[in-house]
């Protein structure tokens, strides 16, 4: 199933990428490319991002058994909305923060962090569990953090081939969104090991 959402990840992220192309050369209207860029856009990538946690199942979290995510948003009304909430906004106040506006690449693991944990809680809640933590010990931060600098490091090698400037940046962009899904896995199946077998 990872796999799957991977690749569908890839597909709509694609699409999101080529959607923000069209819309910034076709729109002249300062109104409307302040909505594009504070709205749609940001809309269009918590939809890449719901859909591969929730085509991931329960494997993003090593845990076949459990309920799926699709099984947890079901259970309650209101999830689905909360999950985009959560998602949505987190994608707006995030690059405020100065730290990020320099290491722009954090945005996405941080934002998918915040939609795998707030899955992580339901899922918890449904099997009885309530002593989860959400935040990271040292070494698996460390671990995340290695891996994100080795996404931007990745992305910039490989498209330091590109010589139109700005063609460059959106390659850079789409390639790390792409390379920074499996800190998504390593976190989900970190909150996974607190569940009991």
């Amino acid at each position: 199933m990872l796999l799957l959402a991977a690749l569908a990840f890839a597909v709509l992220s694609m699409g999101a990428a080529w959607l923000e192309q069209v819309l910034h050369q076709r729109t002249r209207e300062e109104v409307l490319r302040l909505w594009i860029q504070w709205f749609l856009l940001p809309l269009a990538r918590v939809f890449c991002l719901m859909s591969f946690i929730v085509l991931a199942g329960a494997s993003l979290f090593g845990l076949p058994a459990m309920p799926s995510p699709a099984e947890l948003l079901a259970q309650a009304p209101g999830r689905t909305d909360s999950l985009i909430t959560w998602l949505f906004f987190s994608g707006l106040l995030l690059p405020a923060i100065p730290l990020l506006q320099r290491a722009p690449g954090l945005v996405l693991p941080l934002q998918g962090g915040a939609g795998v944990a707030l899955l992580f809680t339901w899922m918890a809640a449904a099997v009885g569990f309530h002593g989860t933590r959400l935040l990271p010990d040292l070494p698996m931060l460390l671990m995340l953090a290695a891996l994100s600098g080795f996404a931007m490091a990745c992305a910039h090698l490989l498209t330091q081939a590109v010589s139109d400037e700005v063609r460059r940046q959106e390659a850079y962009d789409l390639l790390l969104l792409w390379l920074q899904l499996p800190l998504l896995v390593v976190y989900g199946h970190w909150l996974g090991n607190q569940l009991p077998a």
